[in-house]
Formats: structure tokens, C-alpha cells, sequence
């Protein structure tokens, strides 16, 4: 954190791709940081590992890959910590598992919707600043959609079921309560009835992109 602001450093090889990313993240009050390729980003984080709180990188950049960029960092100890978002084609699903692997915090699938990457964004920041606490809309969205999969009229298979929960979440703004059940409990109970609306526009916006673009086998 630098000036009371999270820190972003932002990854991109295009420059009018990075320069709309940094404009996007700077009206939700981010403090952005850019380079231009992998190897600057790494010389970047060698000397400020303890003032970025993300890294948000394309997959395709110059000099070291986004992938290549994030094994590294998770090699090092000072800067093994410091999540990483890395933005790929939704059709690269062999490069999806390997990044996962290599210990990305998340994957951002492009084409997408400005909304997603902010959210989760901020989903990531947020839990790592309340590690004590839970994001019940986690709970709440899987309860839902299991109850209206059927009107949502979605294919019922593992990986259609997990895209439909994980864009809703992308729509939605955590909610954190303790995570001691009788506090958990309740908070589920109190909440279904308030953000009902809130969730069920998520799941549905959220099932119409998952038609379109299935990924299941």
C-alpha cells in the first residue's frame, strides 16, 4: 500500500491495452504501477515486493511470458507472496490448468466485462486483508444456484455449474462475517432474504454467458 491506496502492478505489452486497464483500476482509486514486459515487472517487484499488493498481468507479454513471470516470483521468497491475476483467452485451457498450477491467485478470461476485473480484484484484496472471516455470498450463490438450476436452463455438468458460480461471484461484493458457525449461520439466514434480487440478476446474466460459451467436454 502506498498513500492509503492498494498497489496494482499492471503487466501488458500493448500499450493502448495497458494505458485502458490503468484508467479502469485508477477510478477505483488503485494506485497503478506499469510495465511493459515480464522483465520489468520483475525488477519492479526485486525491489518493492513489500509494497505491491497484486500483480495483474497479461499471458502473452514480451522478454518473460506471464507464466515464465509468475513461476519465478513464486520461487523467490520475497516475492512468493504477492498475489498474481493473469489474463488469458477463455480457448487456452491447457495454459489455464498450468497457471493454476504455477499458483496464480486467479485467471481472468478475456473478452470480459470491466465489472469482472474489478470485482475480483477487489474479492482478492479484501480476503487477504480479513483472513479470519468468510465471504458468505460464496455460500449463499452456490445455495441458489442449485435450487434454480433448472430455470436457468444451463447445462448440469461440474464445469458448467463452477463458471456460472465464479462469474456470479465476479458480479457480487463480498460480504465478510466471522467465520464461527452460529455467527456464519446466521449471517447465511439474514442474508439470503436481503440480496436475493442482487443474486438471482448475477446467476441469470451470469448462466447467459456460460450458454454461450460453454467449456465443458
Amino acid at each position: 500500500m502506498r498513500n492509503g491506496k492498494e498497489v496494482i502492478l499492471l503487466v501488458e505489452g500493448n500499450a493502448d491495452i495497458l494505458n485502458a486497464e490503468k484508467a479502469l483500476l485508477e477510478e477505483h482509486h488503485y494506485e497503478i504501477i506499469l510495465a511493459q514486459d515480464g522483465k520489468a515487472a520483475l525488477d519492479y517487484l526485486k525491489d518493492n515486493p513489500y509494497d505491491t499488493d497484486l500483480v495483474l498481468s497479461a499471458l502473452d507479454i514480451p522478454l518473460i511470458s506471464g507464466l515464465e513471470m509468475l513461476k519465478l516470483l513464486k520461487l523467490s521468497q520475497r516475492m512468493k507472496d504477492v498475489p498474481v491475476v493473469i489474463i488469458m483467452p477463455m480457448e487456452r485451457e491447457e495454459e489455464q490448468t498450468q497457471v493454476m498450477d504455477h499458483g496464480a491467485e486467479d485467471i481472468i478470461l478475456y473478452p470480459f466485462d470491466s465489472r469482472v476485473v474489478v470485482n475480483r480484484i477487489h474479492n482478492i484484496l479484501a480476503s487477504r486483508k480479513h483472513p479470519g472471516c468468510v465471504n458468505v455470498m460464496e455460500e449463499l450463490a452456490a445455495r441458489e444456484l442449485n435450487q434454480c438450476i433448472d430455470s436457468l436452463g444451463i447445462c448440469k455438468c461440474r464445469q458448467c455449474r463452477k463458471d456460472v458460480l465464479t462469474l456470479s461471484l465476479n458480479r457480487l461484493k463480498p460480504r465478510y462475517v466471522s467465520s464461527e458457525k452460529g455467527k456464519l449461520l446466521s449471517a447465511l439466514d439474514q442474508m439470503s432474504y436481503d440480496y436475493m434480487p442482487e443474486m438471482l440478476r448475477a446467476l441469470t446474466e451470469s448462466a447467459e454467458i456460460v450458454k454461450k460459451n460453454p467449456r465443458h467436454l
